[in-house]
């Protein structure tokens, strides 16, 4: 049976905000300060994102800030750890293969590819 052919359908509002939380996720989880055994009593901070998204030339900007904390602050607030991303445009098919997400075919399924093969061709 020939493998299912992959059609290059444009991302969807739900297929962008996944891809940030994957790509928001990697850097987080590259931070020292934030692996499993870490336990902290309280944390709190900020997050800005700029989007521009373009849809057959009329581009739509989607700003969003949020605010956030958890538990009781300490006296005094401990050095904020801070990572900026920036995501570089790439093809609907490679979005969706590097942050985890099925690439449309024209048989109307989904196909997940392995990270690890996407790691390879980069690598």
């Amino acid at each position: 049976m020939p493998p299912e052919k992959t059609i290059a359908l444009p991302l969807s509002g739900e297929e962008i905000r996944l891809a940030i939380l994957d790509k928001i996720g990697e850097a987080l989880a590259k931070d020292c300060y934030l692996h499993p055994a870490a336990a902290y009593d309280f944390f709190s901070g900020k997050i800005t994102i700029e989007l521009r998204c373009n849809d057959m030339g009329r581009e739509d900007v989607v700003k969003v800030n949020v605010k956030l904390a958890q538990g009781d602050p300490p006296p005094e607030e401990p050095e904020a750890v801070k990572v900026e991303l920036k995501i570089d445009p790439e093809p609907p098919n490679q979005v969706r293969i590097e942050t985890g997400q099925g690439v449309p075919t024209a048989a109307g399924n989904k196909i997940k590819y392995p990270r690890k093969a996407v790691e390879k061709a980069n690598g």
